[in-house]
Parts: structure tokens; sequence; C-alpha cells
């Protein structure tokens, strides 16, 4: 089972998105529940201060967690802690787009503490990658970003291969790479690497 947190922006079709089964378990993040009611999406648990949610009757029939509208936490990190109760296996699916830039960089943060966690819309893909071999599928532009100060990394089955390079924070050389195999493989000997996969 995994468990598929929904915060704004909600995309289209989700369902097709992140593969939803029937033992998996959804949370929306406050607005996100008026997003997935209209997309017919089975919801488990609706976190959040409830001020974007259109019509709060309709919450009498879901468990809710609401909170102060004051609080340490966002709404998002709130229902990523509910998540990681429930589930090894969490997907953040939104968070990435809209007008207050800081959630974005908000939920960046999260992979910091939950290295597993992947954040997801309906063009990219972000997530957090420990030392040891990664393989990486055909799909759209790879970057790689240093997530810590001594990064080193080798890259094969990618259109600009690396051998033992050391990556630092400031290094925009990993912008847009390309796997051209089956699938890229990404060696990290020491630190660990930001992934966005893009669509192209």
């Amino acid at each position: 089972m995994k468990v598929v947190v929904f915060s704004n922006i909600v995309p289209d079709k989700v369902n097709s998105l992140v593969g939803i089964e029937n033992d998996d378990f959804i949370i929306a993040v406050d607005g996100a529940f008026d997003s997935l009611i209209k997309q017919k999406v089975r919801v488990n648990l609706v976190v959040g201060d409830l001020d974007s949610i259109s019509d709060t009757k309709l919450l009498k029939k879901y468990d809710v967690l609401k909170l102060n509208k004051e609080k340490d936490d966002t709404d998002t990190k709130v229902a990523i802690k509910e998540a990681y109760k429930r589930s090894k296996t969490v997907i953040l699916v939104g968070g990435i787009q809209g007008r207050r830039i800081e959630h974005f960089l908000a939920n960046i943060n999260l992979l910091d503490e939950h290295n597993n966690l992947m954040i997801v819309d309906q063009n990219s893909k972000i997530y957090l990658l420990e030392k040891g071999k990664h393989m990486i599928n055909k799909n759209g532009y790879v970057s790689f970003f240093a997530y810590e100060d001594k990064t080193i990394i080798t890259l094969e089955g990618f259109k600009y291969p690396l051998k033992n390079y050391e990556l630092t924070k400031h290094d925009s050389l990993c912008i847009s790479n390309e796997v051209i195999r089956l699938y890229g493989e990404i060696e990290i000997s020491m630190g660990r690497v930001l992934v966005i996969e893009s669509k192209k």
C-alpha cells in the first residue's frame, strides 16, 4: 500500500498519473479536496485549515484532520507526517506549481526529512537519491543537483556522461541531460543528489 498526498494544484487525470490502487490511502490537503471530488477520486483523509474548500458540508462524509490557521507547519507537511504513519511509500502530487513559491521550496525541503518521498505533477518528478547506483528510465529531460557540499557522481547511458565528477551546489552542468539507452545509471560515490525528471 502507498499513500498519495494531493496538494494544490491537482493535475488532470491523477489516476493515470500515479496509478492509484484499491488499497492505496488518499490524503487531500485542503483545496485539493475540491479537485479530487470533481475527478471522482476516492479520499480517505482531508488535512488542513479548510479555508480553500468550496463546500465544507461535503466533509461530513470524510475523516478530517482540521488544523488551525496559525500553525508552525504547513498543511502539506502535516499531511506528509500523517502519510508516513501509514506507509513507507509516499507520493506527493502537486505542490510544484502555484502562486506561492515559498510553499514549493518548503515541499522540496520535505525530501531531506523523508528521503524516499517523491513529488510529481503532470510534467515533472522530483526525488532525492542517496549514495549508490540508481537506474533512471528514458523519459524526457533529467537534471541533477548536488544536495550536499561534496557530491561525486558518475553518469552512464546519458547524452552527457560523466566519470567521478564533483558536483557542487552551484553547478549547473547537469541540467537537461537525457537518457540515450533503455535506461541511464547514476552512481553516487559521495553525497546526495536531487533529481528532476521533466517531460519534453
